[in-house]
């Protein structure tokens, strides 16, 4: 089986990934007259994809999780400011890296007070990583926490969880060349600290 037609899961619930089917600006026309199927194919559609950029920026499963949740309820909560329905995967991607924000505004508050709540690189190596790759996962977390988080979120959705350029800009609601200058900044504070990134 192709890997983009196997099931994806939003904390252990297997959700199909999207094969066809109503377009983008059909769910949402249907949404906004009430089909509450349509939002539910929204979210089957939609939620691998926020979980899984969640995961990554966040490191945390439960995080993780409550970033996707957050972000349907508030997107289906404004669903009739969307102004272009066709864009609604950007849409719910701005949403999603606007609530990983707000925890990072609450995490600098919780850092003086019990240390860092968030997981790291190196926690999350897979039990064959060689010491020497725990080693460099160590100091990329190193490199990534140095940096401001405009910095570091466009530059994780990219190189990382693999947005494209428009979807990072979108979500980090800046300009392409915005997204472009962010990203390469970021990576050459990575590259001289960790000599990764490319």
């Amino acid at each position: 089986m192709h890997p983009k037609s196997q099931p994806a899961e939003v904390r252990g619930e297997v959700i199909p990934l999207h094969r066809g089917g109503s377009s983008d600006s059909e769910l949402v026309a249907r949404a906004l007259a009430g089909e509450t199927s349509a939002h539910a194919e929204i979210y089957r559609r939609h939620a691998p994809w926020i979980a899984g950029s969640a995961r990554r920026l966040l490191r945390g499963e439960d995080e993780a999780y409550d970033v996707v949740q957050e972000t349907f309820l508030l997107a289906f909560e404004q669903l009739d400011r969307l102004v272009d329905p066709a864009a609604l995967r950007g849409w719910l991607g701005r949403i999603a890296v606007s609530r990983v924000h707000r925890r990072f505004r609450r995490w600098r508050f919780l850092v003086f007070l019990q240390g860092d709540p968030g997981a790291r690189f190196e926690e999350q190596a897979s039990p064959d990583a060689t010491p020497e790759q725990r080693a460099e996962l160590a100091l990329l977390d190193r490199a990534l926490a140095a940096l401001p988080v405009t910095l570091r979120t466009p530059w994780i959705l990219r190189k990382v969880v693999g947005w494209s350029l428009p979807e990072v800009a979108t979500a980090c609601e800046c300009s392409l060349a915005t997204a472009k200058r962010r990203i390469a900044d970021a990576d050459a504070h990575v590259q001289t600290h960790v000599g990764v990134g490319q």
